[in-house]
């Protein structure tokens, strides 16, 4: 796992969530300059502390590890129903010929 690929994702629902680095390292118990290392991926992070920010922040853990060219499951599903829908309006034109 790339540190700051993990930092970047765990930074990024910080920020949907509205918190500051602040907020979030003393919920979870942690030092600000500690908390910062996570989110520029200066440091390694512990596996328990990974779950705890997971579940502080109310997110799969999936999605804090991540990469950028890991599927998005949802978006996965999304662009499946597309397809399908596509390939039913080809059957039906095909169809009325």
């Amino acid at each position: 796992m790339d540190l700051k690929i993990l930092g970047k994702n765990i930074r990024k629902v910080r920020q949907q969530t509205g918190l500051t680095q602040e907020n979030a390292a003393n919920d979870l118990d942690c030092s600000l300059n500690t908390y910062t290392k996570i989110e520029r991926g200066e440091t390694n992070v512990p596996f328990l502390r990974l779950v705890q920010i997971a579940e502080y922040y109310k997110v799969p853990l999936s999605e804090l590890v991540k990469g950028p060219n890991d599927l998005d499951i949802n978006n996965l599903s999304q662009e499946i129903k597309s397809i399908k829908d596509d390939i039913e309006i080809i059957k039906n034109i095909l169809s009325h010929r």
